[in-house]
């Protein structure tokens, strides 16, 4: 099944040798909008799956809940005005995609952007590959697109989470806990990451 994409989707393979990330505040701050009301489990599975990813990649990210279960949620995180290390994640209904099947967009701009969105229906198995839920699925998602703002246009690759379309042989990789950014691309993003937080 080809995943159809507005910035395409995603693929993997192991990268060895990032450690932890550095014991730093600087971090990104993704605020999670989710309109598909993903249970709990869900929802903390792909907030873990993708803080893990880029800690692989030496990059700090945090996650906060602000919308969910069809309400903000009000926290203090969510309410201040936004800096230039605030990213937003918007977790929609498969049926607001423009085209077909897409997993998943980022809204670049030429400053990187702020916004990435993922298509999940909480109500039906996405991955084609016994072993990953949903969750995990959009941890994943939600990194590739995170990636997108981080690494600029075109920044697809032939490996790696960055590829353009998962197969279900990437699906296996995921189960594993083995999805991960090349080097390059980890160098980029600390980089790009660095940029955002002295704006």
């Amino acid at each position: 099944m080809k995943l159809n994409l507005m910035v395409p989707l995603i693929a993997i393979t192991s990268v060895p040798g990032f450690g932890e990330s550095p014991r730093t505040n600087a971090h990104l701050s993704v605020r999670v909008l989710d309109y598909v009301n993903l249970s709990l489990s869900d929802r903390h599975e792909m907030e873990d799956t993708a803080e893990r990813v880029f800690r692989s990649a030496r990059i700090p990210i945090v996650f906060v809940e602000c919308y969910t279960g069809g309400a903000e949620t009000g926290g203090e995180a969510c309410k201040r005005e936004p800096g230039s290390a605030d990213l937003f994640l918007r977790i929609f209904q498969p049926k607001m995609a423009v085209k077909g099947e897409q997993l998943g967009y980022a809204a670049m701009t030429p400053e990187g952007g702020v916004y990435v969105t993922v298509f999940i229906n909480p109500q039906q198995q996405k991955a084609r590959v016994a072993g990953l839920t949903n969750g995990a699925l959009v941890g994943y998602a939600a990194a590739h697109e995170i990636g997108h703002l981080l690494l600029g246009p075109n920044s697809h690759s032939s490996v790696g989470i960055m590829r353009p379309v998962w197969r279900p042989v990437d699906e296996e990789w995921m189960v594993k806990r083995a999805l991960f950014f090349d080097p390059g691309q980890a160098r980029a993003m600390q980089k790009a990451v660095a940029e955002r937080l002295t704006r």
